[in-house]
């Protein structure tokens, strides 16, 4: 009955893994195309369903009138544009909502079908707090861009990356409890240690590949491997802001950091996937070793793509979506590997 009980808890943990990253990928492409503020209001129940006739759109786009992001850079902007932008917002916050039924649906029925650990019940309570809170923290960023100013912080929408990572690394923590006993795990403190280094290193570079979406960077050095011709580029450092801000703010600057630590994140991986390739405490773990290769490298591919195709504020929708996502599910493998390390030595390493 336990394994039972595991298998299927862990097979809707990772449903909802599934879930989150393309709810974060929708959320990249609302992103790109501007759809962010078409939705002025949050109607959590009503608000599920699109407006479904004339009059219901007209009300919806004449809301939409009365922002600022219509008045200062839509203006004009057609009903047909408009459902185009709003499509995006809603799919977004659609998607958020199923998630939701989803986890709550598992909730309960993992509640009144078995009867589950108190630990576990204690980590579903976590998730759905954090679930709920990442909602919130999603509303009031809309909010923001609905009063004077007509757009997001790039600041709101990475620390809104970062409590979805956050959420995203739990449901992994819990999954790999549930699925993978301590005799399954690898004891190898030397490995664990640098792995949670790397990807530290991983998610300052998500936090900079937020910046650059957030401030659409990519466009304004469109050439590789030099950017425009330059390895340092001659405005890293503007004049007007205090040099450390340069590393929020400036788009030479934050383009500059996004591509440098992409080739040393790379040569580091490529060290750790080499350590880890033979070690097999687990099939999970064999698995998830080859896949991180993969994924690096479609992920150094679709980097490169983005910036070639990419010019001015332009970011190619298909290609920085799945920049994106290809980024988010190296980080899920990566985590994954690393909450397989045991701190203690419960057997005697395999290799």
């Amino acid at each position: 009955m336990k394994n039972k009980i595991n298998k299927l808890l862990s097979t809707g943990l990772f449903i909802l893994l599934l879930m989150l990253l393309v709810q974060v990928a929708i959320g990249g492409i609302t992103r790109l195309t501007g759809s962010g503020l078409s939705i002025t209001r949050w109607d959590i129940v009503t608000g599920t369903l699109p407006p479904l006739s004339g009059d219901a759109w007209q009300a919806a786009f004449d809301a939409y009138k009365q922002s600022p992001q219509y008045k200062l850079l839509n203006h004009g902007m057609s009903l047909r544009d408009f459902k185009f932008i709003y499509f995006w917002e809603w799919l977004h916050r659609l998607w958020g909502r199923l998630g939701f039924l989803w986890l709550m649906g598992m909730f309960f029925y993992f509640i009144f079908s078995y009867k589950l650990p108190p630990k576990y019940k204690k980590n579903f309570i976590w998730l759905i707090l954090l679930y709920l809170s990442q909602g919130l923290l999603g509303w009031i960023m809309v909010k923001s861009g609905l009063v004077d100013k007509p757009y997001v912080s790039h600041y709101r929408l990475t620390a809104h990356l970062l409590l979805a990572l956050l959420l995203i690394a739990y449901v992994i923590w819990f999954m790999v409890q549930v699925r993978i006993t301590p005799e399954q795990k690898l004891y190898r403190p030397d490995l664990r240690n640098k792995a949670w280094w790397i990807t530290a290193l991983l998610v300052v570079q998500i936090i900079y590949g937020g910046f650059m979406a957030g401030l659409k960077a990519a466009g304004w050095y469109a050439t590789w491997p030099l950017m425009n011709g330059q390895w340092l580029p001659d405005n890293m450092f503007d004049g007007n802001l205090p040099w450390w801000e340069n590393f929020s703010e400036n788009r030479a600057t934050i383009q500059f950091m996004h591509r440098n630590i992409a080739f040393v994140l790379s040569l580091l991986l490529l060290w750790y996937i080499r350590k880890i390739w033979q070690l097999k405490p687990n099939p999970y773990f064999a698995f998830a070793s080859r896949l991180l290769l993969v994924l690096l490298i479609a992920q150094v591919t679709l980097g490169i793509s983005t910036i070639l195709q990419s010019s001015g504020d332009y970011v190619p929708l298909l290609w920085g979506s799945l920049h994106q996502l290809c980024g988010l599910a190296l980080l899920s493998c990566m985590l994954f590997l690393n909450f397989q390390y045991n701190k203690q030595l419960l057997i005697a390493p395999k290799n």
